[in-house]
This record gives structure tokens, C-alpha cells and sequence, in this order.
């Protein structure tokens, strides 16, 4: 592992500069098991690729994440391969860091390459870096809090230039914790729905 975040920095070394493409990397949530809201079951959401200007090869070697919360209240838990990887070759590899990496609580590192035998890798609309599960503390004050990736990690490298690949990750993921009464709220506007559901 420390071998691979060396290697990366080493090739940013060597050829320094930031290879031409038009990329951002959006956080979107997806359902999965669990109350949605404040309480012990898992969530999680998707990084996404989307191209925001000309469609390019960026020839994708490697990347690093660093995955972040900004408060306590949302705790990660940990972050997977997803569905739709960007990597199509069978011999890419996606690890999370170990503790060693974590030098501070609520962050989480991982590690993704291409297949070293193989051709570097297109990044196209819609494939996926990762998917990021974390859950609410049950006793989370009310308010919003954000899941981000930390730019002074986060690293996209292009095998073909041997350069950074530009990708805007600035959007975070926001959760919002309501007010104890809010939530009361949101338990009656889910009868409602039901009951009309049955009614129709």
C-alpha cells in the first residue's frame, strides 16, 4: 500500500503538469437497507464521472480517494468497488488503506490501478470511483453535514501522460438531520402516502 501512494507521487514527479480533460466526480445517493434518516442502518452513495466538456481519453492509470466527513454524527463506515467501475480490465485492483493512512477520525483512503499489463483506461459518463457507506448517529444534533473527498489527497493520475487528470470533486455529499419535530413530521407525511397508496 505504501508502495503504491509512493508510486503515484513519483510519476507526478517526474512529468509534473495536469493532463487535459473536463471531468467531474458527483456524490449520488442511492437507496439501500436501513431507515433513511438518523438511526443504526447503513446508507451509502456513489461517486460518479460525468464529463462536462468535450469527451477525451484521459487514459486513467491510478487514483486515490480521501474520504472525508466534517463533523462527528455521521460515522464512515467503510468504501467498496461499485457497480459500473470505471476500471473494465479484470486485472484492476480497488483496496482500502489501512489505519496507517487514517491520520485523522472520519477519513478513509483508498487505492485504485488499472491493470498494469494492460491498456489505460477511458474514464466515460456515468461509470463510477466508488461507493462510500456510512450511517447517522442516532443522537446526531439537527443540522447538515457533509461527506467531501479532501483535494489534498484525492489524486486522479493519466498512465498515458504520466500527469494529474483534472476532475472537480468540490461537490460534497450534504445530509441534513431535522429537528426532532421534523422528523415526527416526515413519520405522518409517510402514513399519509400509504394510506393513499391502499386508497387508490
Amino acid at each position: 500500500m505504501k508502495r503504491f501512494t509512493f508510486g503515484l507521487a513519483c510519476i507526478l514527479a517526474m512529468a509534473p503538469g495536469v493532463a487535459s480533460a473536463a471531468l467531474s466526480l458527483v456524490p449520488v445517493p442511492t437507496m439501500a437497507p436501513g431507515p433513511v434518516g438518523p438511526g443504526p442502518g447503513e446508507q451509502y452513495f456513489d461517486l460518479v464521472f460525468h464529463e462536462t466538456g468535450t469527451p477525451a481519453n484521459e487514459g486513467l492509470f491510478a487514483y486515490d480517494l480521501y474520504v472525508q466527513r466534517d463533523k462527528p454524527g455521521v460515522n464512515l463506515l467503510r468504501v467498496e468497488k461499485p457497480d459500473n467501475w470505471v476500471f473494465t480490465s479484470p486485472g484492476a485492483s480497488f483496496q482500502e488503506a489501512g489505519p496507517e493512512f487514517s491520520n485523522k477520525p472520519g477519513l478513509i483512503v483508498v487505492n485504485a490501478i488499472g491493470d498494469l499489463l494492460g491498456a489505460n483506461q477511458d474514464i466515460v459518463e456515468g461509470t463510477k470511483a466508488a461507493r462510500v457507506f456510512y450511517t447517522i448517529d442516532p443522537n446526531a444534533a439537527p443540522g447538515v453535514y457533509h461527506i467531501s473527498l479532501d483535494p489534498a489527497g484525492t489524486l486522479f493520475v493519466s498512465g498515458d501522460t504520466g500527469e494529474a487528470i483534472p476532475v472537480d470533486f468540490s461537490q460534497p455529499f450534504t445530509i441534513i438531520t431535522p429537528e426532532p419535530a421534523g422528523l415526527s413530521l416526515l413519520g405522518i407525511a409517510g402514513l399519509l402516502a400509504l394510506r393513499r397508496r391502499r386508497a387508490a
